[in-house]
């Protein structure tokens, strides 16, 4: 799912022009002071919402090669924690 960043100081797209970005994946609004809103698709809005997307779509990045990621196991023992 790409996604889009639209500046609030550029020329001004029209409705019709950030809808059809975000049907590629979610558009950012920024203002004066950064990020203010996110534009997605209903359909991406409600499978966020019904927990169908997990950690790895939410972190995709599109264009990046898949990565083969093993982490090694720990061969500590485990210690209960002190919380006093």
């Amino acid at each position: 799912m790409p996604s889009a960043s639209l500046p609030s100081r550029t020329t001004e797209p029209t409705l019709a022009e950030i809808q059809e970005e975000a049907n590629d994946g979610p558009v950012y609004l920024s203002g004066e002071y950064g990020l203010t809103h996110v534009l997605m698709t209903i359909a991406d809005y409600e499978r966020i919402l019904k927990g169908k997307l997990n950690i790895v779509e939410l972190l995709w990045m599109p264009g990046t090669p898949d990565i083969d990621f093993v982490p090694p196991r720990s061969t500590e023992p485990l210690t209960p924690a002190d919380f006093s």
